[in-house]
């Protein structure tokens, strides 16, 4: 196995070089990512409230290939709960509040799959920008070393001598800034558009858990008040 300078550092710049690819690559599928659920978000909205999805059937074809948009994802399972609960037959005013409480906590349970949705590949930017600096610092170091070494053995320190090799071995350290700075960035920025829409989408679940609640009540009033008139 080759250890020498050449074999490192060369090593040590393919190696950026694969941080650098993978994370223009992230970056690209994050931002595709990002513009398409935001689309998707603004266009459903424009379409249909929350309070219109209540009542609607599972079947019904409001929007192609839905299970591709979180928010119908989202409607799909208080549809599914509120469904099973005006499926059942004397339904008490505490078995109804069991029910809403059970299509929250099953909101609260997709808005944390489309968290992990979301967060997909910012791992991989947090990672290369906390190590590419590193990386790249290892391959100018141990080119230094070796740089030295040569030096040593030569017995001159003119400046043709030194400021070859030292020079080279400082590109290491350079692009492992370049190949971390975009990743830091990109992680930041992403963090932040993630939030922004996970914020959004927490605002239509609770609008969409409201609305339930609301026709539950209305309905339950006008049922009372159909017995008590024929009474």
């Amino acid at each position: 196995m080759n250890f020498s300078e050449t074999a490192i550092v060369d090593g040590t710049l393919y190696l950026l070089g694969c941080f650098s690819l993978l994370t223009w690559s992230v970056i690209l599928l994050k931002t595709g990512e990002i513009l398409w659920h935001r689309y998707r978000f603004a266009r459903t909205l424009r379409r249909i409230s929350p309070r219109e999805l209540i009542g609607v059937e599972q079947d019904n074809p409001l929007e192609d290939a839905r299970t591709s948009s979180q928010i119908w994802r989202l409607w799909l399972v208080a549809a599914q709960t509120h469904k099973l609960a005006h499926g059942a037959t004397q339904i008490s005013v505490e078995q109804v509040s069991a029910w809403h409480e059970l299509i929250e906590r099953g909101l609260r349970q997709q808005l944390q799959k489309e968290r992990a949705i979301l967060d997909a590949g910012l791992g991989w930017l947090a990672s290369i920008g906390s190590t590419a600096p590193f990386v790249g610092l290892f391959g100018t170091v141990w080119g230094i070393m070796h740089a030295l070494k040569d030096i040593s053995a030569q017995g001159s320190a003119s400046l043709e001598v030194v400021a070859g090799p030292i020079g080279e071995a400082l590109i290491a350290t350079a692009l492992g800034l370049a190949v971390a700075i975009p990743a830091v960035i990109a992680y930041n920025f992403f963090l932040r558009q993630n939030r922004r829409l996970l914020a959004n989408l927490e605002h239509f679940a609770t609008d969409l858990l409201r609305a339930c609640i609301e026709n539950d009540l209305i309905q339950t009033h006008r049922e009372s008040g159909h017995v008590h008139a024929n009474a």
